[in-house]
């Protein structure tokens, strides 16, 4: 775990489970993972399209996990690794929510029907957004105000957030407040289902 965020992690890879391997036995999950996921940390699959996310979400009637995250970012590798990782936080991820992994510096450009100028709050700064990055840096400063990741937010399948706050790095790097955390996320998102 010490250098553990360092290297690239096993979902970057090209056989994440060895060569030849499919994954079959080590993801509890399907061998492949919804309509639109991909393969993220800890063999859980993710979103990386916030839409198909929300989408899926209200089909499975779970809460919605958003993961502002950032391809080179040593902290976010970090949870990832270190807490994400953990027994009751790993079953959790995997389990009860739909994460969004959303990476703000993602170069992918956008269509362009898409690249539409925005207004960041506060500073009035307007932006072109070009990529699907700057699309997901948008979506965290004007609906958050925060630009660093990780960040994370829950929300509920009507679309209204999970009355938790947000975590992050700075706040919730030990496992145990994190684990906290979602299982707060979890419990309002399953009382405001009754």
């Amino acid at each position: 775990k010490l250098i553990s965020a360092f290297p690239p992690p096993m979902h970057y890879s090209e056989s994440p489970f060895g060569v030849g391997k499919s994954g079959v036995g080590y993801v509890a999950s399907a061998e492949h993972g919804p309509e639109g996921t991909h393969l993220g940390p800890q063999n859980i699959y993710v979103f990386h399209d916030l839409d198909k996310a929300e989408e899926y979400a209200k089909k499975a009637g779970k809460p919605l996990f958003i993961d502002f995250t950032v391809h080179n970012c040593v902290n976010c590798r970090k949870m990832e690794q270190s807490v994400w990782g953990e027994p009751g936080i790993l079953e959790m991820l995997r389990d009860k929510v739909v994460i969004a992994s959303l990476y703000v510096d993602e170069r992918t450009t956008l269509p362009v029907e898409e690249q539409i100028e925005v207004i960041y709050p506060g500073t009035g700064q307007k932006v072109k957004l070009k990529t699907v990055g700057d699309k997901w840096t948008a979506k965290q400063v004007i609906d958050y105000g925060v630009t660093s990741q990780p960040y994370y937010r829950m929300k509920h399948i009507d679309g209204t957030h999970l009355n938790i706050g947000s975590a992050s790095f700075e706040s919730h790097r030990d496992p145990k407040k994190f684990k906290q955390w979602l299982e707060d996320g979890i419990k309002l998102f399953e009382e405001s289902k009754k």
